[in-house]
C-alpha cells in the first residue's frame, strides 16, 4: 500500500493549507523517504497525496526553492538539494526577529564549544597536526588581540575575538557546528562587544584568550575544558554586569 494512501480524515484541511503542505513534506524528508538528490512528485500527485490544491503545493515548494531546500530543473521535476545548499538567511533572521536575550545566545554558543574545545584538547595532547595547526591559527588571532589593545581599536579586538572562538568550533569538525556559529555572528559580535564594557583594559581580553591557548600546550584536556569553562564564566558575569546598565535583548 503507498504510504498517502489513506482516509479523508487524513488529509490536509484547508485551515493554513501551505504550511500544513510545508509540514507534511518535512516529516517525509526527516523520515528519509525523500533524501538529498531525490526527485520530488509533481505537483498533481503531492496535491492528490495531501487532498489539496495544486497552487498550494506550488506556493509550498516556492517557498522551500527560496530556502534552497530544493531545485527545479527545466523539464525534469523538482529536487531536494544537499544541506551545504540551503540559505542561511532563514536562520539569521529567525534569530534576529526573535526576543532572544543575549544570556541565551550565549549558552547556546557555549554548549557548540565546549564539545569542540574538548575535541581539539584532546587532538592537542595526541600530537594531531590538524589540532596543532589550529594552535597556530589560535596564536595568531591573539597576536592581533594584543595589537588591537594597545591601540584601542575595540571593533577590531571583537573581530578577532570571534574569529579565535571560530577556529575553535571548526576544530570541532562538525559541520552543522560550524554553520550554528556563523549564523550567530551577529550576536556573538554584540556579546562580545558588550562584554568588553565592563573589562578593566582591553589588554585584559588579549590576556584571558593567550592562557586559554596556553592551557592547550601545556595542560591536561581536563585542565584545557576548565580554563575553557572558566573563560565562559567571566564572560557571562561580564554579561550580567552589562545587563544592569543597558537592555540586554536583541
Amino acid at each position: 500500500m503507498d504510504i498517502y494512501q489513506s482516509d479523508n480524515q487524513d488529509h490536509i484541511s484547508q485551515r493554513t493549507v501551505v504550511s500544513q503542505v510545508m509540514e507534511r513534506l518535512k516529516q517525509l524528508i526527516a523520515s528519509g523517504h525523500y533524501r538529498p538528490g531525490d526527485r520530488l512528485p509533481t505537483e498533481q500527485k503531492l496535491a492528490a497525496m495531501f487532498g489539496v490544491g495544486r497552487s498550494s503545493i506550488r506556493e509550498a515548494i516556492k517557498v522551500f526553492q527560496h530556502l534552497g531546500v530544493v531545485e527545479s530543473r527545466t523539464a525534469k521535476g523538482t529536487f531536494l538539494r544537499d544541506r551545504a545548499d540551503i540559505s542561511s538567511e532563514a536562520i539569521t533572521w529567525a534569530l534576529l526577529l526573535g526576543d532572544d536575550d543575549l544570556q541565551d545566545v550565549m549558552e547556546l554558543r557555549e554548549a557548540i564549544e565546549s564539545v569542540c574545545f574538548a575535541r581539539l584538547s584532546e587532538g592537542v595532547t595526541a600530537g594531531s597536526a590538524d589540532a596543532l595547526n589550529v594552535i597556530r591559527e589560535l596564536d595568531a588571532q591573539v597576536r592581533v588581540m594584543h595589537e588591537a589593545a594597545e591601540s584601542s581599536e575595540a571593533q577590531r579586538l571583537v573581530e578577532a575575538d570571534y574569529r579565535f572562538h571560530g577556529h575553535i568550533v571548526a576544530a570541532g569538525g562538525n559541520k552543522l557546528f560550524r554553520a550554528l556559529y556563523a549564523n550567530l555572528n551577529a550576536f556573538m559580535s554584540e556579546e562580545i562587544r558588550r562584554s568588553y564594557t565592563e573589562t578593566e583594559s582591553l589588554a585584559e581580553v588579549a590576556r584571558d584568550h593567550q592562557e586559554i591557548v596556553q592551557a592547550l600546550r601545556t595542560e591536561s584536556p581536563r585542565r584545557c575544558r576548565e580554563r575553557h569553562q572558566e573563560h565562559f564564566d567571566r564572560t557571562r558575569k561580564l554579561l550580567r554586569m552589562s545587563a544592569t546598565r543597558q537592555p540586554a535583548t536583541i
